[in-house]
């Protein structure tokens, strides 16, 4: 959907990771486009920060891009 905000690394990646999904746990709507569909290609591409990357980019929008920046940044701080 939209192009990286911020680079998803292994030092990012298990923050990011928790972040989707407590949206997948809290918002049966999220992300916003195929929701469903979105939740089943995690499952597969959830192994390496790589994929995780590809899959933001697939269906995340400007604003769930950059609230996941925000809540991962708040995550790593928080230790």
């Amino acid at each position: 959907m939209t192009t990286r905000h911020f680079q998803i690394d292994w030092d990012t990646y298990e923050a990011a990771k928790a972040h989707i999904q407590q949206q997948f746990d809290t918002h049966s709507w999220w992300p916003t486009e195929e929701p469903e569909k979105a939740k089943q290609e995690y499952r597969i591409m959830n192994t390496n920060p790589a994929q995780l990357a590809y899959w933001c980019e697939k269906w995340l929008n400007g604003a769930q891009w950059r609230q996941l920046e925000i809540e991962v940044r708040k995550r790593l701080r928080s230790g």
